[in-house]
């Protein structure tokens, strides 16, 4: 007598909220009080995630430091998070400062330029609510998959410089060389006001928007 044949079944996943290891542990605690599926874990892009959806926080002190240092590593976050999941979402924390040039700039680009979608909380319990609510709402009981590999492109530092520039309305590939050909390390802090205002002025077809975004300050100042 043969034994029964068993069907070829399909491994279902139900996606708990993924938390990356390196969050803070009281925005774990209070999203543990909701009840929520949870699992911490080291996470490859993002730092909450569920099926397509993945959140990168950034409180709003740590956001100015890594691009005022001319740290590429924040641009690079969004660039593998947008390659890696369907919706990713950008989750900045901490009072905004509507007058702080720097601040504006970061959110213009983000926003407007690089079409980001980003959603802004006041402090830790804050973002702990709107991560609770994006997963009650769009996660819980839905079937997905776990983190994946962070899908990232190979690009040289030049490259990755030259596709950030474009980020910024007006500037394109022919112009984005020129500032770079003027300036090569535009996003490092090294140069000082003084200077970048002086090597703008040579770049061709440079409009005074993507000017005031670069040096950051009003166009009728360059």
């Amino acid at each position: 007598m043969g034994g029964k044949k068993e069907k070829n079944s399909i491994k279902v996943i139900i996606i708990p909220l993924y938390i990356d290891s390196r969050e803070p542990d009281d925005i774990v605690r209070l999203l543990k009080r909701e009840n929520l599926a949870i699992e911490v874990k080291t996470i490859p892009s993002g730092d909450y995630v569920f099926g397509e959806v993945a959140v990168e926080r950034k409180a709003i002190l740590d956001l100015i430091s890594s691009v005022t240092t001319g740290d590429r590593h924040f641009w690079n976050q969004l660039e593998t998070m947008r390659n890696t999941y369907t919706i990713p979402i950008l989750l900045i924390e901490g009072p905004i400062n509507h007058r702080d040039r720097i601040v504006m700039g970061i959110l213009t680009t983000v926003i407007l330029f690089c079409k980001y979608q980003t959603i802004f909380s006041k402090d830790k319990e804050d973002t702990a609510k709107w991560i609770a609510d994006l997963f009650t709402k769009y996660g819980v009981g839905k079937t997905g998959r776990i983190p994946p590999p962070a899908v990232i492109r190979a690009a040289t530092p030049k490259q990755i410089k030259w596709a950030m520039l474009q980020c910024i309305k007006g500037i394109g590939p022919k112009t984005a060389n020129k500032i770079l050909e003027e300036i090569p390390d535009i996003f490092s802090a090294s140069y000082d006001y003084h200077t970048i205002k002086a090597k703008l002025r040579k770049v061709k077809g440079l409009s005074h928007i993507a000017r005031e975004l670069l040096v950051g300050v009003k166009a009728n100042d360059i």
